[in-house]
């Protein structure tokens, strides 16, 4: 086992005790849950095992002998391999062994176990076996959840972290949805260091346990099938609509906002309209997860069934418009991110992610319901969203094609004109602009904010 020495500080936290595959255990006022899991994949922690039973059972010893947990802290570092805190969880349970016998005289692995042996009754091996406790490292919430444990429930892996260059993956079985819902939440916590997630392990099984009190992901009551909040996803602006419809398939808008994130966008050490610019990757990753939140709510405030969004695979590839273009699209473009966060939010959350067909969305959405009050970006979203009402209903993709319901400037420019595909061809032709821009009609926003801290700035309109 290749552990770095350290001399990190060590953060010191209460050890859980586990009787039980699933239990849940009360310490001081905080309801504990465990759940153990089988391992999938072949995975051998022979060597950790190992170390981490031998400083066990050495701190367990020092512990009776009389001395002090910094002094014995300071003897596991000089015999001992491994990392501090693997080191110290080690002696947190040793400790905790010790606290537990009291007077009491304790043999590792049983009695039952012991006596077995010499009686002959096991081999060495199956002695040594069953003397092995699994390794248990307790979980931090400012190390977002465990610094040694990277967990992604969504697809049913964690990887512990052995060492800086050696990461190790642990596949879990296919979970249920109940159980999957309360991992993902306890993930999301530990992602915002407000859970701590206390792992231990062996080669074949794995349990976790956190403070079920914390669960602050609750799933959302009363959802409406009849409303649908459509989200139409750029570089620079998230469009947002939420609809409603009525028994004769008709809609109208309830709600409609726009996500500046423009300034996030811009490269490093250029600046836009006297505002400086910021660095980018991080930063523009994390307010994307904020702005996923805000959007999770936003489901919850409208009580909508279903978040629509595009069904899209964007590969990078030069758009012959220029570098920035390219840069803004093939670099600078998180889409993945927020559509993997939405659709874990709406495991947690229980609402309904639908991806749609997007052909020929912006140009029907700017025709139909474009407007001063409806940009871009916004009517995009509302026939995103109507699309998802219906999605698998035959004859539903487009909405009735009528020359009569657009503006003057389509109906001299569209006669003879029957579908939306002709009529975007005919549209691209003629090299007019059809797309109703945000900076055109800012001033039309009843309601706006720029957010200097997270550089984004949000729109609201009628």
């Amino acid at each position: 086992m290749n552990y770095k020495k350290s001399c990190i500080g060590v953060n010191f936290c209460l050890y859980l005790l586990y009787n039980k595959d699933e239990q849940k255990t009360t310490t001081k006022n905080n309801i504990m849950k465990t759940i153990k899991l089988p391992i999938q994949n072949v995975v051998n922690f022979n060597s950790e095992l190992r170390v981490f039973n031998a400083i066990v059972r050495f701190a367990y010893n020092r512990f009776k002998d009389g001395l002090s947990e910094k002094d014995v802290r300071a003897s596991v570092k000089q015999k001992f391999e491994g990392g501090c805190w693997f080191q110290q969880c080690a002696i947190i349970e040793g400790k905790s062994v010790f606290n537990r016998s009291g007077d009491k005289k304790v043999v590792f692995g049983g009695k039952k176990n012991r006596e077995d042996y010499l009686k002959g009754l096991i081999n060495k091996d199956e002695y040594k076996s069953k003397r092995t406790k699994p390794i248990i490292l307790q979980g931090e919430k400012p190390c977002f959840g465990n610094r040694h444990f990277n967990f992604n429930f969504e697809n049913n892996v964690v990887t512990y972290k052995q060492s800086r260059n050696n990461h190790i993956e642990i596949q879990l079985p296919k979970l249920k949805s109940k159980l999957k819902r309360e991992l993902l939440s306890v993930q999301e916590l530990a992602k915002e260091q407000k859970a701590a997630v206390t792992v231990k392990f062996n080669n074949q099984y794995i349990w976790f346990s956190f403070e079920e009190t914390t669960e602050q992901y609750k799933s959302y009551k009363d959802l409406k099938n009849n409303r649908v909040l459509g989200l139409d996803l750029n570089p620079n602006y998230i469009g947002v609509s939420v609809i409603e419809f009525d028994k004769n398939d008709t809609f109208k808008v309830l709600y409609k906002k726009v996500f500046d994130l423009s300034l996030l966008n811009l490269p490093s050490g250029k600046s836009s309209d006297d505002k400086k610019s910021i660095k980018q990757t991080n930063k523009r990753k994390f307010e994307l997860i904020e702005i996923c939140h805000q959007i999770s709510s936003l489901v919850n405030v409208w009580k909508c069934k279903k978040l629509a969004i595009e069904d899209l695979n964007i590969k990078s590839s030069d758009k012959k418009k220029g570098k920035r273009f390219n840069r803004l699209c093939n670099n600078a473009w998180n889409r993945n991110l927020v559509v993997e966060k939405l659709k874990m939010l709406s495991v947690v959350c229980c609402f309904e992610i639908v991806e749609v067909n997007p052909a020929y969305s912006s140009i029907v959405g700017n025709l139909l319901y474009g407007c001063e009050n409806t940009p871009d970006m916004v009517a995009s979203s509302i026939e995103v969203a109507r699309r998802a009402y219906k999605k698998y209903d035959k004859g539903w993709f487009y909405p009735v094609f009528d020359v009569d319901k657009l503006n003057d400037q389509w109906k001299k420019i569209l006669v003879g004109v029957k579908d939306w595909k002709s009529a975007f061809a005919e549209i691209k032709k003629s090299k007019l602009k059809y797309r109703f821009q945000l900076l055109d009609h800012i001033q039309n926003a009843v309601f706006s904010q720029f957010y200097k801290k997270s550089k984004t700035s949000l729109y609201e309109f009628l």
